[in-house]
């Protein structure tokens, strides 16, 4: 809990883990519970820092793809195309997927690739095409490797087929981040998350996922290191899946069923599995005697239920209700990040929230500053999501993860990025990358917009 509470998410999982693993274990289902908690605030963490990676690395992307004819990089059209996938924009990852499958100077791996991720970004309105486009795929190893992740994602594979081949791949001696990728997919779209997790711990994320050279000429770069954006988002599917195992193992413990079952509900609705994650929060509610903070705070998800359900005017009535009768600072954070992530407009709690944090002192209040910042980043209000995240920063310690949310300053170094802060931002992945490694692709792709911005030459340098 020490680690958990200075958000040493990893140190604190492995602490936990060693201690499940032997048979005598005491306390096994506090662990468990814990151990869930420990796996969802990394699954958050990754969503926050996917978001950030996307605004920096998308426009690197793009940019690349804008230089001169002759030093213009071949694969960041694949990259991007991933990348866009990854955020949702399968539209626009289809027209990318479509120039490299036609770009005859891309190898002709990368170009199966391509073909599995056209067929990934019409799966949804074209099953038909995309199963003809996964099944033509050319090549061995790593496209074959990307068809069944695709397929473990669609569901529509064999899940201990699919398992058989991500087997079959990791006894290979070294695997390139790409491979890990796909196999940490697999294996969390198969129902083996353990599998996945010692993936990602033997790989280094700090490697690039491809590197092209080019020859030097005055104002690019001799050579660009070109990252996967979407492993932001496996990692946090991963560990929601990694937290819901830990958690139904706690909740088989009559002591610990009800504090499981209030983090499955978070896990859950994460997962996009809002029935479920109902059926918990409504189990939560009904039983007697419970901390009355933990009853509001358990409401508030409960009205984010009900908005992605489609009930939106039910949940912002009762979010409002909620903010206007309540006094206690860490509540109103979960009622305006539930608004942050529905998207919803909120005046009247968004107008509460802001004279709470005017009238508060900053350390109390420190969580509703990041959930106001939060609201604002999310309605592209950057300069507002930097007032109150600075607010909620502790000076001291600005950039330590010890004394700020991580998540918060995800955010808040995102927010610096849109608003071309980039020396502030990239000193917040600096500090970040010592316990994330992850987070060096988003100091790469950042440093690159800046340089690129300032007309600077050379290799992209990292503070």
């Amino acid at each position: 809990m020490k680690l958990y509470e200075k958000r040493r998410y990893e140190q604190a999982a492995r602490v936990l883990e060693g201690a499940l693993a032997r048979p005598d274990a005491e306390r096994r289902a506090q662990a468990q519970l814990v151990l869930g908690m420990v796996y969802l605030r990394s699954a958050d963490l990754h969503e926050a820092l996917a978001r950030a990676a996307a605004a920096a690395e998308l426009d690197y992307l793009g940019k690349l793809l804008k230089t001169g004819t002759e030093d213009r990089s071949h694969y960041a059209r694949l990259y991007l195309a991933e990348a866009l996938l990854a955020r949702g924009n399968a539209a626009a990852a289809e027209r990318h997927f479509e120039q490299v499958r036609a770009d005859p100077s891309i190898e002709s791996r990368y170009r199966g690739i391509a073909s599995v991720g056209l067929g990934s970004a019409l799966w949804q309105r074209a099953p038909e095409r995309a199963r003809r486009l996964w099944a033509g795929a050319q090549g061995a190893g790593e496209v074959t490797l990307a068809r069944a992740a695709a397929q473990g994602y669609a569901k529509t594979g064999d899940g201990k087929s699919l398992q058989r081949v991500a087997d079959d791949a990791s006894r290979a001696r070294e695997l390139s981040p790409r491979t890990r990728r796909y196999l940490i997919e697999i294996y969390t779209a198969t129902g083996a998350p353990d599998k996945a997790l010692a993936v990602m711990r033997a790989a280094d994320w700090g490697k690039a996922s491809y590197v092209e050279s080019f020859r030097a000429v005055k104002g690019t770069a001799k050579s660009i290191n070109l990252y996967d954006l979407a492993l932001f988002t496996d990692l946090a599917r991963l560990y929601r899946e990694l937290a819901r195992r830990a958690l139904e193992q706690a909740a088989a413990d009559a002591r610990m069923k009800p504090s499981a079952e209030y983090y499955l509900a978070e896990v859950l609705s994460g997962l996009g599995s809002s029935d479920e994650a109902l059926t918990y929060l409504q189990a939560f509610l009904a039983r007697p005697q419970i901390p009355a903070q933990y009853r509001e705070r358990a409401r508030a998800r409960l009205a984010l239920t009900a908005y992605r359900q489609g009930r939106a005017a039910e949940a912002e009535s009762s979010w409002t209700g909620m903010a206007e009768q309540g006094n206690d600072p860490e509540i109103l954070a979960d009622v305006v990040l539930g608004c942050a992530d529905a998207r919803a407009q909120c005046t009247k709690v968004l107008a509460r929230a802001t004279q709470a944090t005017e009238a508060g002192d900053g350390r109390r209040y420190q969580r509703l500053n990041f959930a106001l910042g939060s609201y604002y980043l999310r309605k592209k209000d950057y300069a507002r999501a930097i007032s109150y995240m600075e607010t909620g920063r502790d000076k001291s310690n600005k950039n330590k993860i010890e004394a700020n949310d991580p998540e918060m300053l995800a955010g808040l170094a995102e927010a610096y990025y849109r608003t071309k802060k980039f020396s502030e931002g990239l000193e917040i992945f600096f500090e970040m990358s010592k316990e994330f490694p992850v987070v060096r692709q988003i100091q790469e792709a950042m440093q690159g917009v800046y340089s690129m911005e300032q007309r600077s030459a050379g290799d992209v340098k990292i503070f």
